[in-house]
């Protein structure tokens, strides 16, 4: 039986005190945000899921969730590939709930994933974008 977006989110809520080394962290971040893109794109039909979830929030005035939706999606993105545009893109977001480093010392530890419960918000960013999007049902 595949887990289901639920069973994720629980199981990642549950290791987030667990994780430690920055590799760890890093790899539990853009697993889970690929298995919730993977789960959840069905509340789309094209397009990038997040920019497609994070126009949504703003639409339905949950600028909140959109905001934290845009700053960790592009997070993830910046850890998955490195510098490059979102990483641009992340450096010029004010007020990141969060550290990057600029310039990173390697390129592995652009964001600092070590600080600020970076992956405990992560999964409670995806947890209310969940409930959001099962009480909605976007469809766009």
């Amino acid at each position: 039986m595949a887990a289901t977006i639920t069973d994720l989110l629980d199981a990642a809520h549950k290791s987030a005190a667990e994780l430690a080394k920055p590799a760890a962290i890093e790899a539990a971040c853009v697993e889970l945000a690929a298995a919730f893109e993977a789960r959840m794109q069905h509340h789309f039909k094209r397009g990038p899921f997040y920019k497609k979830l994070h126009k949504l929030l703003i639409e339905n005035e949950n600028t909140p969730l959109g905001t934290k939706v845009h700053q960790y999606a592009t997070a993830v993105s910046v850890i998955k590939h490195g510098p490059g545009a979102s990483y641009r893109e992340l450096k010029s977001i004010p007020n990141l709930p969060f550290e990057i480093r600029i310039p990173a010392a390697e390129p592995h530890t652009l964001v600092d994933v070590t600080t600020g419960n970076f992956f405990a918000n992560l999964v409670e960013m995806l947890e209310q974008a969940h409930k959001f999007l099962e009480e909605n049902k976007a469809q766009d």
